[in-house]
């Protein structure tokens, strides 16, 4: 289990320090904001920002567990890391990248809103939403695009 202990301490370092980032980036420099997730990415998680847009599905949501139990201050923090970093690469007109962002963005708002003790804010539907519209006209890799679907139709 120590393992497991060292990596949710490396996370909730991580989404710390993205909150932050988050809280002081500016839309105007979205570079700017792209350069602070990939160094948090390599500081806390031994990564980068573009292995957050790639990460298959599942493993994105295993990020958001201790111990068994969804952490839902961890899966906010990714989902609006993800959903900035789609908007800068979409900003860039990459829609491949930023499909991607929005894609896994809008799954672990989703998995949010099925999680009973997750405080989700009366906003996290308007969120959903655009994201919808956005994933919906992006392509999207398979996996996501099936984890989506099956939460959509009801599965987990």
């Amino acid at each position: 289990m120590i393992h497991q202990d060292v990596l949710m301490r490396q996370i909730r370092q991580f989404t710390k320090a993205i909150a932050t980032l988050l809280g002081q980036s500016s839309r105007e420099q979205p570079d700017d904001l792209l350069q602070g997730i990939d160094e948090a990415c390599r500081t806390h998680l031994d990564g980068r920002a573009e292995d957050l847009r790639t990460l298959p599905p599942d493993a994105l949501l295993e990020l958001c567990h201790e111990n068994d139990r969804f952490v839902p201050d961890v899966a906010q923090t990714l989902a609006r890391a993800l959903h900035r970093m789609g908007e800068t690469y979409e900003y860039r007109d990459d829609d491949e990248k930023a499909g991607g962002c929005f894609a896994r963005s809008l799954l672990l708002y989703r998995h949010l809103l099925h999680d009973p003790d997750a405080p989700v804010s009366w906003q996290a539907g308007t969120t959903i939403a655009a994201l919808s519209k956005r994933v919906d006209a992006l392509p999207v890799d398979d996996a996501t695009q099936e984890a989506l679907d099956a939460m959509r139709n009801g599965a987990d």
